[in-house]
């Protein structure tokens, strides 16, 4: 297939659609670009957006929108944090191989990713028990990524050894959906690895935090508890929630009332929306699915003081309902107080990613005990 000029081109029909199924454009983002053209549906479902979009041929301004919604998202750094059972008192570092072949891993999978560079594992900070190796891979599937003006995405694999318990964290730190299908790879790869040399059981796998691993009550409860305060973060307020009624059910008068004209899924944006009485009562989580989060925290660390915002939970649920998408963090903005204006934000964002996932963690263990 020819690859187009970004530059040159606005995408229709086919291509168009291509386009629209990136995971990073929600179905508000997409309902956004049809009211800004005067037109208002009442469900923002793809069945109902996607023949209008791909109707009409979109206007420069309009792609642009697309272009950057798509390129923030992916240049942002986003982790997901894979807990593996060990049974090893080593330091990490003497036994962990100095490197894996991506590439060979890759044309075993089959995969159409070209991995550019990638460095051996070495110590994070000088500890033995934090290590990591660091790639970048370009992408050329045309198919769904000619529109992309930056197609090399940066990906890391980093495994920690926590001494207090008897598990290793495997995380995947990616930006674009093809980083982290890469560092996917790689983990499945250490993995197997580590059971033949019986640093794990041979039965053991990593735990993946799964949007199926909740039922409702469980899962609204969940992210609840992320609204807790931390040694790094304190919470402010949840600034956007993701929510749909679970269909399947019975619903009170007083949220069928709320879904009246067949609503799919709500945005809400809002300022305490942590108060809202469909999250705050517990009688009306059975009726409730929650996707996802976005909250702001105010951080404070040895290296830097400010607030970000983080958005948490399974991205992109209510496109395909697959109940197997996996819990995400990203953070998408960081605001750092003056005095330490000099800080790397891009530092800032590693550290503040990987303590979260770790709360994220320590939550998940006791909801699940």
């Amino acid at each position: 297939m020819e690859k187009l000029e970004i530059n040159r081109h606005i995408p229709f029909g086919g291509t168009l659609q291509d386009i629209l199924n990136h995971p990073s454009l929600s179905d508000s983002k997409l309902k956004y670009l049809l009211r800004s053209r005067g037109i208002f549906v009442e469900d923002s479902k793809n069945n109902d957006t996607y023949p209008i979009l791909l109707s009409t041929i979109l206007s420069p301004i309009e792609f642009e929108y697309i272009k950057e919604n798509i390129r923030g998202k992916e240049l942002n750094k986003k982790i997901v944090s894979r807990p593996l059972p060990w049974n090893n008192t080593e330091d990490l570092i003497t036994i962990v191989p100095a490197t894996i072949n991506l590439k060979e891993i890759l044309k075993t999978a089959d995969s159409r990713q070209n991995i550019l560079s990638q460095s051996n594992f070495a110590m994070v900070d000088g500890n033995p028990n934090k290590v990591r190796m660091q790639f970048k891979c370009l992408t050329n599937n045309y198919n769904s990524g000619w529109y992309r003006t930056k197609n090399e995405y940066d990906g890391e694999i980093f495994i920690e050894k926590i001494k207090e318990n008897d598990k290793v964290y495997l995380r995947i730190i990616h930006t674009s959906p093809e980083t982290l299908f890469v560092g996917d790879l790689g983990v499945k790869h250490l993995v197997n690895e580590f059971k033949t040399k019986n640093y794990t059981k041979p039965n053991a796998d990593v735990e993946r935090i799964l949007y199926n691993n909740f039922n409702n009550e469980e899962r609204i409860k969940f992210f609840l508890s992320l609204t807790d305060s931390s040694e790094t973060f304190t919470f402010q307020r949840a600034t956007d929630l993701d929510i749909a009624p679970d269909r399947t059910k019975d619903m009170p008068a007083e949220i069928s009332k709320l879904m009246t004209g067949k609503v799919n899924t709500l945005k809400i944006n809002g300022e305490t929306l942590h108060e809202h009485y469909l999250i705050k009562e517990n009688e009306n989580h059975p009726y409730i699915e929650l996707a996802s989060v976005e909250a702001l925290y105010n951080f404070s660390y040895h290296a830097a003081e400010g607030s970000c915002l983080i958005q948490f939970g399974f991205n992109g649920y209510f496109k395909k309902r697959l109940s197997n998408i996996e819990f995400s963090v990203d953070i998408s903005t960081i605001h750092l107080k003056d005095e330490y204006r000099s800080v790397s934000k891009d530092k800032v964002r590693i550290f503040l990613l990987q303590e979260f996932e770790k709360f994220k963690t320590e939550k998940y263990n006791l909801i699940k005990q």
